[in-house]
């Protein structure tokens, strides 16, 4: 292919010095520019010639379909239906067109001319405020992002040489498989780059809607979506015919899950801002991807926790927040802190159900199940995930290890109001645990007990 197009370049060398080489022109060159795209275009092309197969096109005609992409107002996919071609094809006539022409110019605006202007683009599919976060992060202009219009995928782009940030102007609802696609991504960057895309959260969406306004009804609607858009899909022998039916477009989605699945193919959050419903964001290649074949959703779930020696446990837990929450403990955590040294301050990742089930503590109920298994004991410190659990001193971590974790922990008992408040109340429960076990645990269930039941207090 890039042999017939610098084949025809090569015989047209005359036309090309002609209409793109003259320095004589008076225009600005942006205009002078777009001038000579359209001369060369009208001498080339004055007819329009029958629709082919993709492989009787003639090399000038591939050239056609290049240049009236450039140069028109139709979409890809516009041309594409038109020409009956796929956009990889399309892709690749496109990628060898530059690679022939580039060969034959000299001149650098005319070659500029012929990549994507990115902010164009990106202008056509979101506003000016998205666009000005965006600038925030990149710059827009440069030719080394990938700028993947909606209703494309990643998949239809060949080339990736020099490329640094990848901006996806398509929701990430919209994506049959949301993983893949951003794993994908996470494959095409080097490590630092700059993934920018969007995302609707379905309390954006249900704000949109009108059913949504009306008492009662609004209730049964969103019961009804919420199956349909986040129950099915989950189930093993019904999400096929989900995904025939809906393509996998407009998935439910919180903020959380968002933001999560982001974090878990192997992205760093930089930040993220709602504009006009739309949730923006910016995040930076920091790791490769976790590939999580085995994400929760149903109401219980196994949480990892650091158990005894250092072992990972599974523990048992009732859903208070939504999926994915796992993978932005250290976010939220280093974003927002801890009031009371045990509860990260302004959680979104907490339901609105899940704040319910927390204040008359029924979250812990299913670790009843680690209880007869032995995993864990009636008191005992809390376990901790692997990221809260690296945040303890090298001694506290030393000495938890050393016992199972526990149903009940000391936290009930002293109710400290500071991360280095919760670190000497367990310190405290683990020198007293190690000398007499019996005692000591006897002891702190009645203070618990006494703080849950009498007292009134409870999990934030």
């Amino acid at each position: 292919m890039k042999e017939i197009f610098t084949d025809t370049l090569e015989l047209d060398k005359f036309l090309v010095n002609d209409l793109f080489l003259k320095k004589e022109h008076k225009l600005n060159k942006p205009i002078r520019v777009a001038h000579k795209l359209k001369l060369w275009k009208s001498s080339l092309f004055e007819n329009e010639i029958l629709t082919k197969d993709p492989k009787e096109f003639s090399s000038l005609e591939r050239i056609r379909v290049v240049v009236d992409s450039l140069l028109g107002d139709e979409s890809i996919r516009e041309i594409c239906l038109k020409e009956k071609i796929s956009q990889k094809t399309f892709y690749q006539w496109k990628s060898d067109f530059i690679d022939a022409f580039n060969k034959h110019s000299e001149d650098h605006l005319i070659q500029e001319k012929l990549k994507v202007a990115p902010k164009e683009l990106i202008l056509k599919d979101i506003n000016i405020n998205a666009c000005n976060f965006y600038e925030q992060f990149i710059n827009i202009y440069s030719d080394k992002n990938l700028v993947i219009p909606k209703g494309e995928k990643l998949s239809t782009y060949s080339s990736f040489n020099n490329i640094q940030n990848v901006i996806i102007l398509t929701k990430i609802n919209n994506f049959r498989q949301i993983n893949k696609h951003l794993e994908e991504v996470n494959s095409k960057l080097e490590i630092g780059g700059v993934l920018l895309g969007n995302f609707e959260t379905f309390k954006a969406r249900a704000k949109k809607k009108m059913v949504y306004k009306i008492p009662i009804v609004r209730e049964v609607y969103f019961g009804l979506e919420f199956i349909f858009n986040r129950v099915l899909p989950k189930l093993p022998y019904v999400k096929n015919l989900y995904f025939t039916l809906t393509k996998g477009k407009n998935r439910l989605l919180s903020k959380t899950e968002a933001l999560g699945r982001l974090v878990s193919c192997g992205f760093e959050i930089l930040d993220f801002k709602n504009i006009d419903g739309i949730n923006y964001f910016a995040v930076r290649k920091a790791t490769e991807p976790a590939y999580d074949m085995n994400p929760s959703y149903g109401p219980l779930f196994k949480m990892k926790r650091v158990g005894k020696n250092g072992n990972i446990i599974g523990v048992y837990k009732l859903r208070t927040m939504h999926p994915y929450s796992e993978y932005l403990q250290e976010y939220i955590y280093n974003k927002n802190g801890s009031s009371n040294g045990d509860k990260i301050n302004n959680d979104f990742r907490v339901t609105p159900w899940g704040k319910i089930i927390r204040k008359l503590w029924l979250d812990e109920l299913p670790m009843l199940l680690n209880l007869l298994n032995g995993s864990v004991k009636l008191v005992g410190v809390r376990p901790l995930s692997v990221t809260k659990y690296n945040l303890y001193s090298e001694e506290l971590k030393q000495l938890r290890i050393k016992s199972k974790p526990g149903l009940l922990p000391p936290f009930y008992a002293d109710m400290p109001t500071s991360f280095e408040e919760l670190m000497e109340s367990e310190k405290r429960y683990l020198d007293q645990y190690f000398r007499s076990p019996f005692l000591t645990d006897l002891k702190y269930l009645k203070l618990i007990f006494v703080n849950i039941f009498i007292n009134g207090k409870r999990s934030a």
